[in-house]
């Protein structure tokens, strides 16, 4: 709804014959009258508020500088635009006018053409501005109701994530550091126990908000049906499995318009034989063992769309005693900051991971979360964020083999 025409004009003035002037000069609005600054206050604060006031500066009783440092100084009314009507156009009096809140000066005796000019200026500024003001209310209820509606979705994606209570029953010693760029995240993991073995997944849709929350949502519940219901636990193979159901779904007419997918890395832990497979898609792993940290690096290719889809790899890692795993996105390590306000990267990173390794995996993300915090500083989170940290218990040597 916009502001409606005719607008109005309330003029202020203790001379009828002023009154009556003006009211023939600017018959194309509609114009109303007070004769005092006191009936002027009181019909502004019981009636509909005028576009415009024309005030007379020179009134028995409360002037016109009174009347307009009243409305200035009232929230309600203190954008209604007010043109003095004055004999009186010395410097003096002028600035004292623009001091209490005048818009513009119109000079006694009247020249019509300068008053319509100036009145016209004044409604079309005004009119304008409450437009915007419309127009602005307009976006801010647009934008409170898709806040209200990404907080309820955050609430929904957070439910499908593993609960904290099966966390610490399956992991017992672990971390998860989650922070969502926009209040929806493009990142998810996943943890299953899977007869007497560990299933672990950290995974980076494609985008972040809504469209990387949709393709979130979507690949946790693939993944949930590949295990749960295929019986698939082989990393490479929910992999490949993931990857053809995404291809499929989204480019079953051949278009390939949607070429979205995700980078994930997937560890199947055996307790009783300290072996675990590792399968990567753009996403490593790393281990911290005696203070040294090994990458493992999975394939150079994305589940979803790619030149060359090759089958993914399955690496067979030998875990010791105390070995610290850690599984996570690009979010962290991309983000801006620091003195130089430049990226973090993997080497700073891996660095932070081993000085921090001595900890209990709690104080680990306490530490991690601080650090982002304060190496992000007034910088804008770039990407969404997510490090899953897991200590293992049995122990054996480390080494890697590799099968397809």
């Amino acid at each position: 709804m916009f502001t409606p025409d005719p607008q109005t004009i309330l003029i202020v003035d203790d001379s009828m014959a002023n009154i009556l002037a003006l009211r023939d000069a600017l018959n194309e609005y509609k114009c109303i009258a007070a004769t005092s600054g006191h009936q002027a206050l009181r019909f502004i604060h019981t009636q509909k508020q005028p576009d415009l006031i024309l005030l007379d500066i020179i009134m028995d009783g409360m002037d016109g500088y009174e009347v307009c440092e009243s409305l200035k100084s009232d929230a309600q009314t203190s954008e209604i635009p007010v043109i003095f009507l004055t004999a009186q156009s010395d410097p003096e009096n002028l600035v004292k006018g623009f001091k209490v809140g005048a818009a513009d000066f119109i000079s006694k005796p009247f020249n019509i053409e300068e008053l319509k000019a100036r009145v016209a200026n004044q409604l079309k500024f005004k009119k304008s501005l409450d437009n915007n003001t419309i127009y602005l209310k307009s976006i801010e209820e647009i934008y409170d109701t898709i806040t209200d509606s990404m907080y309820y979705a955050q609430k929904i994606q957070h439910a499908t994530l593993p609960h904290a209570a099966y966390l610490k029953r399956v992991l017992n010693e672990y971390f998860i550091f989650y922070k969502p760029r926009d209040i929806v995240s493009g990142d998810f993991y996943l943890v299953h126990q899977v007869e007497n073995k560990k299933l672990l997944i950290a995974a980076d849709c494609t985008g972040h908000g809504v469209p990387g929350a949709l393709m979130s949502m979507m690949c946790m519940a693939l993944i949930n049906e590949i295990v749960n219901v295929g019986k698939i636990y082989k990393p490479n193979e929910i992999l490949n499995k993931l990857r053809s159901i995404i291809i499929h779904t989204f480019n079953r007419d051949g278009d390939n318009d949607i070429s979205d997918g995700l980078d994930a890395s997937i560890v199947l832990i055996d307790p009783d034989t300290n072996l675990m497979e590792y399968a990567g898609a753009n996403s490593p792993i790393y281990i911290i063992r005696d203070g040294e940290l090994i990458d493992f690096k999975g394939d150079r290719m994305p589940v979803g769309i790619y030149p060359s889809q090759t089958p993914f790899s399955n690496h067979k890692i030998n875990l010791k005693d105390g070995d610290s795993l850690y599984m996570f996105s690009d979010g962290y390590a991309d983000q801006f900051g620091g003195e130089a306000k430049r990226k973090m990267m993997l080497r700073h990173f891996k660095k932070l991971l081993v000085s921090n390794n001595h900890l209990i995996m709690s104080e680990q993300k306490e530490k991690l979360s601080n650090y982002f915090t304060d190496w992000m500083g007034h910088n804008e989170q770039v990407d969404d964020v997510l490090v899953l940290g897991y200590r293992f218990n049995p122990n054996d040597t480390l080494e890697l083999r590799h099968e397809n």
